[in-house]
């Protein structure tokens, strides 16, 4: 079985279902075409495979279940480090997408997406962290490594602020609670900041367990700011990549389905957007030291 390595990832995150089904929706198109969605993602990410030593080494596949059930199984017997979501796509609070969680942890790591504020009621912050720590005890008798996907939504803050020091440390109340409840996640895959005392703040949170590590995801945001992200976060402790999805294979995606482009062209910027962002990884890195 293929796992992720514990110090690099270059994971090409393509398990994005809601945000495509309202796309279709939006254009009368049928949501069945989310699955040629999926199917360049894993092209791209094939080809950048064979384009790239760095992705066949640290590269892994995140694809979902609901859409694209043959390339799950396509990856794992393609020998490509493959994993699927466990949460309901867009749900608030925390639910599954399927019960029980075989049916869609198929693959070698399992991710879960939490909304989360400090602010929330109580009880829709407890029910969460104990959905939670049933999916981890579930994957450690599975054998599957979790990818705990946090996401803090600004609400009345001021955006710099907030950007900068209000979502790390709302970020490293959840990480510093899920720590004391035994939450302890292979990976965080956590929202970037462009503030390096920000990127400190969330960085001794999840090095408060030696074996903690973060990679950094995409929100869509353009390569700038992305590559400012990965600038704040490179040189802390726990930095170990990146999972990131709409900002590599969006604007491809959406030409293809809207005839525009032909799925060869789609595929091929897409594994160039992905290489791209290994590379920005790798220099932002050097240049931490």
């Amino acid at each position: 079985m293929l796992m992720l390595n514990p110090n690099c990832v270059y994971m090409l995150a393509a398990d994005h279902r809601w945000q495509w089904e309202e796309w279709c929706d939006g254009r009368a198109m049928r949501r069945e075409r989310i699955a040629e969605v999926k199917r360049l993602a894993f092209d791209a990410f094939l080809q950048a495979r064979d384009r790239s030593h760095d992705v066949k080494t640290y590269g892994a596949l995140l694809i979902d279940e609901q859409y694209a059930a043959p390339l799950v199984a396509q990856a794992m017997s393609s020998g490509i480090t493959v994993g699927t979501p466990a949460e309901r796509a867009g749900a608030f609070p925390l639910a599954w997408s399927t019960s029980p969680f075989e049916r869609a942890l198929t693959g070698e790591f399992a991710k879960v997406l939490v909304r989360y504020r400090p602010d929330d009621p109580e009880a829709i912050r407890e029910a969460q962290f104990e959905k939670l720590q049933a999916l981890q005890g579930w994957c450690r008798r599975a054998g599957k490594p979790v990818v705990l996907e946090i996401l803090v939504a600004r609400r009345n803050e001021p955006e710099d602020e907030f950007e900068a020091s209000g979502r790390p440390r709302m970020l490293a109340t959840f990480i510093a609670e899920a720590y004391r409840r035994h939450i302890v996640p292979e990976f965080w895959k956590i929202e970037g900041t462009v503030s390096h005392d920000g990127a400190r703040i969330i960085d001794e949170a999840i090095a408060a367990r030696p074996e903690g590590r973060q990679i950094i995801l995409g929100k869509g945001a353009d390569a700038e700011t992305i590559e400012r992200w990965f600038g704040a976060a490179a040189g802390t402790r726990s930095a170990a990549g990146f999972a990131i999805g709409r900002s590599v294979l969006w604007e491809p995606a959406t030409a293809y389905l809207a005839g525009t482009t032909d799925a060869a062209q789609a595929v091929s910027a897409i594994a160039t957007n992905y290489l791209r962002l290994v590379d920005a990884w790798r220099a932002a890195t050097a240049r931490s030291g």
